[in-house]
Formats: C-alpha cells, structure tokens, sequence
C-alpha cells in the first residue's frame, strides 16, 4: 500500500471512529463529555487529607465554619486538625473530640453514628441521611492509626522550619462571641510547642472588662486573672488548650501568650515567640 493510501485508510478510521462517539447514547459520559468520575476527588482514605477533602469541606462545612461555628468547632481545612485532635468536646468535656488510638472514645465518631452519651442530635445535623458506616469507618481507621496530620504536599520539612514560630489560629477568633461559660480554649501554632513551657507563666486567661487593685493601697488596677488548668492537645503538638477552672460570667476575656523573656513560650527547638500575643473573646451566657 502506498504512503497515500495509509493515509487515507487512518483517516477513514478516524472519522468512523468519530462519528460512532457523536452517534452513540453518551452514557458513562458526563456533561462535559468527559468518563464519569474523571476529574473529581481521589477516593476516600484513611488520612486526614481525604478526610478533609471529602467530608469536612464539602459536608461538615455547611455549618461549621467561621467565629459562629456550633460549638466554637471551625471544620475548614485552616482550623479543623487543630480544634479536634486532642481537644475536649464542648458538649462533653470528658471526651476529646478526637482521641488518637480510640475511635470508641472520639467524641466525633459518637456524633456521627448518633451514639450513646451524645449531646443534640446526630451529625450531621441536616440529616438524614448520615454519613455511610463506610465513610465513618474511614474516619475510624485514620483515628486508630494515631489521627496523624499530613504535611502539605507542597510543603518541605526544610521550608517550615525556617518559619518563624507563630501562631496560626485560635478558638475562640479575636473578638468573637461565645454562648459557653466554659468554652474550650484552643491556640494552634505552626510548629511543635515545648511542653514544659507551657505552665501559668506563659498562659493566662484575664476578665478584661473588670479590674481589681494590684495593691490594696493604690488605685490602679490590673485585669482579673481566670484560674485554668493549660496542657499541649492529647496526640497533637502544635496546639495548647486552656480549660477554665472555673465558669466564665458573662463579659470579654483575654488571652495572653508570653513570648519574650526567660522561659517565654517556644517550639522544641527553642524559637520563642519573640513577643507577647493576645486575642479577646466575649463570653454571652444566660444569667
């Protein structure tokens, strides 16, 4: 056959091929004529990227998001790692939201399978439907694998440890609105926090709004300080949550970090803070 006639042959088959495709019934197409599936999310696994991805951003989302978040739990990729893995649930603070090693004690997996000792309704909260047992299952397995968090794709080890040692986020945000009087504090940072810096010291939660005098002698005044009891999150490094001892009357607090200084705040390898950081909250009970 020569070159001319190859040619033409490949061209017939081209077009037949073509014309079959445009003729046919376009099932397993989607809209855009591309294979169903291509180009959506990777399927489901047991890691906290794809559990985000799939559940907490498009589902979870809905409603927890932003400083109004039920019970102060922000849900989107920036903040959902910090304010579930070792963290004591708001409705029972007895139970960490995620308890790493023991789905059967995550509060989380209890809400989601509407389980016992919950408090409101099964999540999430617009159904039902629920979540499939297959995707709470999903969820169970990363748990009990140690509920680790995945370092960004994107992100080297090298390129985050020559970030300065900062805070990244916060529960309650600055200047947000709170419904509880024992609201669980939570600051999340960009690196590893050294445990035993982690003391009064260096953490304090104050009645902003009241002052008391520093000496019964004078005049002046300081913010009343809030006994609580602070500790790093069980299984997660990079946060610290601060559990008021006592109940919060209605008012503003805050919150300060001490950065400077001997024995300020500073990561495992010693990076402090470099300077004192603070965010307030108010606190708007039912008398």
């Amino acid at each position: 056959m020569s070159c001319v006639g190859f040619r033409t042959l490949i061209a017939s088959l081209a077009a037949a091929a073509m014309a079959a495709c445009t003729a046919g019934s376009g099932a397993g197409l989607d809209q855009n004529g591309q294979p169903i599936g291509a180009g959506g999310p990777p399927p489901l696994t047991a890691d906290f990227t794809s559990i985000q991805a799939n559940v907490f951003t498009p589902i979870c989302t809905r409603c927890h998001i932003g400083a109004g978040a039920p019970q102060g739990l922000q849900l989107d990729a920036a903040h959902s790692y910090s304010l579930l893995v070792g963290v004591p649930s708001a409705e029972q603070p007895s139970l960490l939201r995620v308890k790493a090693g023991d789905p059967d004690n995550s509060y989380i997996i209890r809400k989601l399978e509407g389980g016992p000792g919950i408090v409101g309704v099964q999540m999430p909260a617009d159904g039902p439907p629920y979540l499939p047992q297959a995707t709470i299952n999903v969820i169970r397995s990363w748990i009990t694998n140690g509920a680790t968090q995945a370092m960004a794709a994107n992100v080297s080890p090298a390129s985050k440890m020559v970030q300065r040692f900062a805070v990244a986020a916060t529960s309650p945000e600055s200047n947000s609105v709170v419904m509880m009087a024992r609201p669980a504090i939570v600051v999340a940072f960009n690196h590893e926090v050294d445990a035993s810096l982690v003391n009064y010291t260096t953490v304090t939660l104050q009645k902003a709004d009241i002052t008391q005098p520093a000496d019964p002698m004078s005049s002046a005044g300081t913010s009343a300080q809030i006994p609580v009891s602070t500790t790093l999150a069980d299984g997660n490094p990079t946060a610290i949550v601060i559990t008021p001892r006592v109940p919060l009357a209605a008012g503003t607090y805050r919150v300060t970090l001490r950065g400077a200084g001997g024995g300020a705040l500073a990561d495992v390898n010693a990076q402090a803070l470099g300077t004192d950081y603070s965010f307030t909250f108010t606190v708007d009970v039912a008398p």
